[in-house]
């Protein structure tokens, strides 16, 4: 499981554990996302993801503040194509180094605030969990 908590509202995180995944470059995966807010469940959420997805969603994140992917400049904005959490979106705040994070689906507006390396390393530990995901085929 990869979580990233808010580093001001004790109790307030994003987590992603993986279900299963087919391996390949045209497959994807099954994920449960949970949002939670002075540790109480306020949604929760199982949903597929493109493996394209996953590695642009793992370069976003563990290499935060990523400036460009795939060519495209980001300005504080990464988007997929894909129906659940499709949207990432930073800004810095005053503090150097403090980022509000919001994650945004068709169904998803969350917020939370978090440090750079937190923010790294969230998006290692994701990586790790997509790495160790149970194979399907």
């Amino acid at each position: 499981m990869a979580a990233l908590s808010d580093r001001e509202e004790k109790g307030t995180r994003a987590a992603f554990a993986f279900i299963s995944r087919i391996a390949g470059e045209d497959e994807g995966c099954q994920i449960n996302f949970k949002f939670f807010q002075a540790n109480r469940i306020i949604y929760d959420l199982n949903f597929g993801w493109t493996n394209m997805t996953i590695r642009n969603f793992i370069s976003v994140t563990a290499e935060f503040p990523l400036e460009y992917l795939n060519g495209f400049k980001l300005d504080g904005l990464f988007m997929s194509f894909e129906k659940h959490l499709y949207h990432l979106s930073w800004e810095q705040m005053d503090r150097k180094g403090i980022y509000q994070l919001r994650f945004y689906g068709s169904e998803q507006d969350f917020q939370l605030t978090a440090d750079k390396e937190s923010i790294r390393r969230f998006g290692s530990q994701f990586k790790q969990a997509w790495e160790e995901a149970p194979l399907v085929s």
